[in-house]
């Protein structure tokens, strides 16, 4: 309970700020599925019932699309208030670096400013998966938007046990003390367990099977660049979660 409960507070605002030794960080990473479940299911919630909401407005019929798009707004918005958008400042930030020349790498990400490949990577990110939480909520697929948290701080987890940090001491270091094979692996079993879950929700076989091996792919890449700059930090993680959950909303519309 105290590692899930570290894990709520880093992750998100669903509990107190806490201080806790560096080791902590470690033993809370297999939590960071059950983490995002929490954060999926009270979104996909106040999207619900803000349809509910809106179903009973004389004019719901004439906007439908407009409710649609408004409970979508809801979920993405309150997901990234809840984990104080940490994930997609390291997106942003890994966007920069990947766009600088290899020898400033580490100087870009660790810069504040956003510049443009950050800016443009948050906006894609953003629209994409605001058009597919929108697509899902038309069509009352509740269940993939509970489980789309969970499967990016999956990924997480994934690429840390793919790669190695570059500071032992670091965010993304502390993470990988506890990012095991084993986690990794026990994660994937999980991971595919959902999928066939999904599956039978009405998921299609192609899109359960593209679901993990597209994600395979992504993962892979982010490690090898990792691998090529020396090492991951944080907001590899970070990049990993956004894109991990971007496609998982993507890929099972």
């Amino acid at each position: 309970m105290t590692a899930f409960l570290d894990a709520l507070a880093f992750l998100t605002r669903l509990a107190p700020a806490r201080l806790c030794e560096p080791a902590a960080l470690g033993r809370c990473v297999p939590f960071f599925a059950p983490t995002g479940l929490v954060l999926g299911m009270l979104c996909t919630a106040a999207a619900w019932l803000a349809q509910v909401f809106m179903g009973t407005l004389p004019a719901f019929e004439a906007a439908k699309p407009l409710s649609f798009a408004l409970a979508s707004l809801l979920w993405l918005g309150l997901e990234i208030w809840l984990s104080r958008g940490l994930h997609w400042d390291g997106l942003a930030d890994l966007a920069d670096a990947a766009g600088a020349p290899a020898s400033r790498f580490w100087q870009v990400l660790k810069d504040s400013r956003l510049g443009t490949f950050g800016a443009l990577s948050l906006l894609v990110a953003f629209c994409g998966q605001w058009t597919a939480v929108a697509w899902h909520v038309a069509v009352h697929d509740w269940p993939g938007l509970v489980l789309a948290p969970a499967w990016g701080r999956v990924c997480a987890v994934w690429l840390a046990a793919s790669a190695f940090p570059r500071d032992s001491q670091s965010l993304g270091g502390l993470m990988k003390t506890g990012a095991c094979f084993r986690t990794a692996a026990v994660h994937a079993l999980i991971a595919l367990g959902a999928v066939v879950a999904l599956c039978g929700f009405g998921l299609s076989w192609p899109q359960g099977l593209a679901l993990p091996i597209v994600q395979c792919g992504l993962i892979r890449v982010l490690a090898r660049l990792a691998r090529e700059r020396g090492g991951f930090s944080g907001d590899f993680l970070g990049a990993a979660i956004v894109l991990g959950q971007t496609w998982f909303l993507l890929a099972t519309l």
